[in-house]
């Protein structure tokens, strides 16, 4: 490889001074300093000696799956397209899309809000469920957000999630709380 591109510059140089020798060069040419390139072969030996004080400094000690066999490539992310590298780097770092944990986090406050609806059918004082109603409006306010942000991030319309009703998710816990009063 290397000797190809010295060659092409000798042809380069030599074109030039042909030019020189019939009158078709310029009248004046700007003096520019030549770029000295290095060969492959230096850059080559650059990057073992990188290598080599890397392992020597113990960069390379703990690394996860040390020792492992590389996995094979997987056959599903053919199909990815540009998310192909992504989705490879998440695999291989035992880590999910934002999406996906965006969802688990919804799931966790949805029924965290449920069991908050649950115990303000349940309370008979009046101070405490509305403190269980206070707390029911902010958390679903927050997970309002949550499914909010989702619904911009998911890739598929048809995993979007619908946000909460708060206030008719307590009117439906009075009408239970009711309906529970009168058996």
């Amino acid at each position: 490889m290397g000797d190809l591109r010295e060659r092409a510059a000798r042809e380069y140089e030599k074109r030039g001074t042909q030019a020189e020798r019939a009158g078709d060069a310029p009248d004046r040419v700007e003096a520019r300093p030549a770029r000295r390139r290095l060969p492959f072969h230096q850059f080559e030996g650059w990057i073992d000696r990188q290598i080599q004080q890397a392992q020597e400094r113990g960069d390379f000690d703990n690394l996860p799956g040390k020792g492992r066999p590389l996995a094979p490539p997987d056959q599903n992310l053919a199909y990815a397209g540009d998310d192909a590298l992504g989705l490879q780097l998440l695999k291989s770092n035992e880590a999910l899309p934002a999406w996906i944990e965006l969802n688990k986090e919804i799931a966790a406050d949805q029924r965290t809000c449920q069991r908050i609806l649950d115990y303000y059918v349940a309370e008979r004082d009046p101070e405490r469920r509305a403190r269980f109603a206070r707390d029911y409006r902010r958390r679903a306010a927050e997970l309002n957000g949550k499914i909010d942000r989702y619904n911009l991030i998911v890739p598929a319309r048809h995993l979007e999630q619908v946000t909460r009703s708060i206030e008719g998710d307590l009117r439906e816990a009075d009408r239970r709380r009711w309906a529970a009063l009168d058996e």
